[in-house]
């Protein structure tokens, strides 16, 4: 980590385990996206262990995000039934899975008990807040999620990477338009977020200073600055503005 200090007007926030607890979410969604695809293969006749289903929809769901990038969960059942050569069995339940697996995921990613009085603090301070978070795979699903959000007021602009921007992060495109949202310099932007794959670099390629909230062991990256929570991520701020 390098010493940054430059006049910071505005703060924009990652949503996915940096708002919201989103991990405990994503598991339970895929618990529910193998069992719903484990009833309708065994209404077609092909019987597979729900276990061995998350087993294999989990290392899907580790390729997809840590290699791919791709974010469409339609794509990802697909891949499972390729892998199982059962890719004529490929309909509309697809979508249906992937739009159950986003309402379980929603209804069990709770925003961290920091994130509102967070940006409370720096919405009462002046400060301009913005998001920057990638587009779930399924157009218009991202925006749905923040709008369950009762802190979604307190954010003057929204930038779904790989929506309102043709690539998601790393590139420096969505932090370039969020800061042109918000009538700002990157280089006076703050980004706060938690993926070492792709939060760091896209922000600090903008010329923005990064700021990453660890809350597990990973130290992967090189972010400016390191915090636990959103917490510590206030004095942090409050001293760069100075």
């Amino acid at each position: 980590m390098r010493t940054v200090k430059q006049r910071v007007q505005g703060v924009i926030f990652d949503l996915d385990n940096t708002l919201l607890r989103s991990r405990r979410g994503a598991l339970r969604a895929l618990k529910a996206a193998s069992e719903m695809i484990h009833e309708h293969l065994a209404k077609q006749g092909y019987v597979y262990g729900k276990a061995e289903l998350l087993r294999q929809l989990r290392l899907i769901d580790q390729f997809m995000l840590g290699k791919k990038r791709l974010y469409n969960r339609d794509v990802w059942w697909k891949t499972l039934l390729r892998e199982l050569g059962l890719s004529h069995l490929s309909d509309t339940w697809v979508h249906q899975t992937t739009l159950h697996y986003w309402k379980i995921y929603a209804a069990e990613s709770p925003p961290f008990k920091d994130a509102e009085p967070t940006l409370k603090v720096f919405k009462k301070a002046g400060f301009k807040i913005g998001m920057v978070s990638d587009s779930d795979g399924t157009p218009g699903m991202k925006r749905k999620r923040i709008r369950l959000q009762s802190f979604r007021t307190l954010l003057e602009t929204i930038v779904v990477a790989g929506e309102d921007t043709p690539k998601v992060k790393p590139s420096k495109t969505p932090f370039m338009l969020v800061a042109r949202r918000l009538g700002l310099n990157p280089k006076n932007c703050v980004y706060v977020g938690d993926n070492p794959r792709t939060d760091i670099d896209g922000a600090k390629a903008a010329g923005m200073v990064m700021i990453r909230v660890r809350r597990d062991g990973n130290n992967m990256g090189h972010p400016d600055y390191e915090v636990r929570s959103l917490r510590e991520v206030q004095p942090l701020i409050f001293n760069l503005r100075s």
